[in-house]
């Protein structure tokens, strides 16, 4: 092969285009590739993943009108109580009344967050009774010591 001082401009031009075409050529090559890439990959993974859930419709007709229905388990309803309708043993309280649609065979528990002014938790109480019958209105009660106990939260009611 000759130097490239030797050759002559179309034979260097025409080096040059190869190259050009050569490059292009992988390029193209690459892009395809990578699309093909993508293409599997979104594929693969609709295939793999289910749709999302719908969450079936849940039945508050049951539910007296001052009840709240208990998002974690739809046999649940609850309110707080008026201040006439209970008693504090501690310095605070808060009172509740929870309905189980169904019963709750073997107890029912409550649990509240104590908060203080500022809206942080400083504390929790709970309460537990004993089997509850189906729409059975059931009474808890949630004492607290605390000095700075000004509001509540509902945080868990379980019914087993």
């Amino acid at each position: 092969m000759t130097d490239a001082s030797e050759k002559s401009p179309e034979e260097v031009v025409r080096e040059f285009k190869k190259k050009q075409e050569l490059r292009r050529n992988i390029f193209v090559a690459i892009a395809i590739v990578l699309v093909g890439v993508w293409a599997y990959n979104s594929g693969s993974s609709s295939q793999n993943s289910s749709p999302a859930p719908v969450p079936a419709a849940v039945d508050t007709s049951w539910i007296p009108s001052e009840f709240n229905s208990w998002t974690d388990d739809p046999n649940v309803a609850w309110r707080w109580l008026k201040s006439k309708e209970f008693k504090c043993t501690g310095d605070s309280c808060w009172g509740m009344m929870v309905i189980a649609k169904k019963g709750c065979d073997r107890s029912l528990y409550a649990e509240i967050s104590i908060l203080d002014k500022s809206e942080v938790q400083i504390s929790y109480t709970n309460d537990t009774l004993s089997q509850a019958l189906p729409m059975q209105e059931n009474k808890l009660i949630f004492n607290t010591y605390e000095d700075s106990a000004y509001s509540a939260r509902l945080s868990k009611i379980s019914c087993y």
